[in-house]
């Protein structure tokens, strides 16, 4: 399904592989249409769209409206979205447009912003990192809900954190590669053990991943696989794809779906290196447990240019539909489209 058309302007895009567009039941899924963040209604029985309107139809209490990328569903209501803006984190109603503040960071960390929060599926653990007023990396946290206690604090440089989906623990990824370089550390939220994974041998650690319950699958850009690990013994690798010497595809990981038997990825071709062809700017399924079946879904047709070109999917958490971003054999227009994924 097109969702977005020239009527809703040239730069129409998802977020990200795992940060979900639709809601708990797939009533409802948001997207960004240019500078506009829109709210659909969606008939997931007769797959089609209903009504559509701006997400935030008004603004917090602080005056400031919410960033938009990483907005994210609560679990169990599918009316309710967990946003922030500034060091405020709010839950917002989409259908009455009340906002209720979780909680008012500004008491706990410098003046700033809080950027790409993750949660686990109790919406009770969120990890994000922050920036200053001139929106500089200035480190990253875990606070846990229930206890109103920061259980990770940390200052140090990085790329991004993730809180898996149990909340127990927290992979960090450092934004350095090279020999013997850490790349990734796993934090256990219960015990506080860090286990290090280094870019390289012996751990590959994983580059572009998703976390699922205790799991975490993603990347290895040394060896050039799909990887799956425990979080509780990060350094025992499963290889679920091996792409051998064909380097020429780059892919974004979704864990969101309840069902993680399958792990969806979308691939995009991002350099000029040979190409087997295979899986070539395809979204497909690989499943986790290693013996190297996959289901091949569909062509995006994206044609990479820049990031927001990348297909980014993201797949709904009963595993039935898939929201990705394409500019379609590289049109100067870039649209949102929603996969139904085949019953198995």
């Amino acid at each position: 399904m097109r969702v977005t058309d020239e009527r809703d302007g040239k730069e129409n895009c998802n977020a990200y592989s795992y940060w979900p567009s639709f809601n708990a039941d797939n009533t409802r899924f948001h997207i960004a249409c240019g500078n506009r963040h829109v709210l659909y209604s969606f008939d997931p029985e007769g797959f089609r769209l209903t009504e559509k309107e701006l997400l935030f139809a008004r603004k917090p209490p602080s005056g400031h409206e919410p960033r938009w990328e990483d907005a994210m569903w609560a679990y169990a209501d599918p009316n309710l979205l967990y946003c922030h803006e500034g060091l405020n984190l709010w839950a917002y109603n989409v259908v009455t447009g009340e906002y209720t503040l979780v909680k008012d960071f500004s008491n706990t960390f410098p003046a700033g912003h809080l950027c790409q929060l993750s949660k686990n599926s109790k919406d009770d653990v969120f990890a994000g990192s922050l920036q200053d007023l001139k929106w500089n990396r200035t480190g990253y946290f875990v606070w846990r809900r229930a206890a109103d206690k920061i259980v990770l604090r940390e200052t140090v440089d990085h790329d991004e954190v993730q809180v898996d989906k149990t909340g127990r623990f927290c992979v960090v990824k450092t934004g350095r590669q090279g020999k013997e370089v850490v790349e990734v550390r796993v934090v256990d939220l219960h015990t506080g053990r860090i286990e290090d994974l280094t870019d390289d041998g012996p751990d590959f650690a994983p580059g572009h991943s998703d976390n699922g319950q205790g799991i975490v699958v993603g990347h290895d850009n040394v060896r050039n696989r799909v990887t799956f690990r425990r979080l509780d013994s990060p350094h025992d690798v499963r290889t679920l794809l091996d792409f051998k010497n064909d380097w020429s595809q780059d892919y974004h990981v979704s864990l969101l779906a309840d069902d993680e038997t399958w792990a969806t990825l979308s691939f995009y071709v991002g350099n000029s290196l040979p190409s087997s062809g295979i899986f070539r700017n395809e979204i497909v399924q690989v499943v986790t447990d290693g013996s190297g079946r996959v289901r091949r879904l569909a062509h995006h047709r994206s044609v990479f240019k820049t990031y927001w070109d990348s297909p980014r999917a993201n797949i709904s958490r009963d595993g039935r539909f898939i929201v990705f971003t394409s500019n379609w054999e590289g049109a100067n227009q870039r649209d949102v489209f929603i996969l139904k994924v085949p019953a198995m």
